[in-house]
């Protein structure tokens, strides 16, 4: 079960370097961005790195965002081989870290992709105040 991060610039690699802080030694998550080298390399590299991987396992294609050139051309990977490719987009750090943490110990594509979706909504919040909060409070904040 392998994990690759696509994305526009380096957001997949400043994932990919988080999710190692967390789970050293995980070589199952890998990152493919898009650079100005031009979507003709990029998608050359995606291919091949894709290729790598599936050779190993399954692969879960986790992109940035929907409708992007990184997505786009995870999608027509996904397409080509939808038993062994899930595509996902998106991505945040819980999604990663719970689908890398999880494919550490499953090769189950299906339940790796659908914790990535739950842990990816999941990961969005927005903070509140508490209940019992006071506006005498708002200094003991500093």
């Amino acid at each position: 079960m392998n994990i690759l991060l696509t994305s526009h610039g380096s957001l997949c690699t400043g994932l990919l370097d988080a999710f190692h802080m967390f789970a050293s030694g995980a070589a199952h998550v890998s990152a493919v961005s898009l650079t100005d080298t031009g979507i003709d390399d990029f998608r050359d590299r995606l291919v091949a790195r894709v290729n790598e991987l599936l050779a190993d396992g399954d692969v879960l294609i986790m992109s940035d965002l929907p409708g992007g050139t990184p997505y786009n051309e995870s999608y027509a990977l996904f397409l080509t081989n939808p038993e062994h490719i899930r595509l996902v987009s998106g991505t945040n750090f819980p999604m990663l870290l719970e689908a890398g943490v999880l494919a550490m110990s499953s090769d189950d594509l299906d339940a790796v992709t659908s914790a990535a979706l739950t842990a990816g909504s999941a990961g969005v919040v927005a903070a509140e105040m508490p209940a019992d909060a006071s506006d005498d409070d708002e200094d003991d904040l500093f």
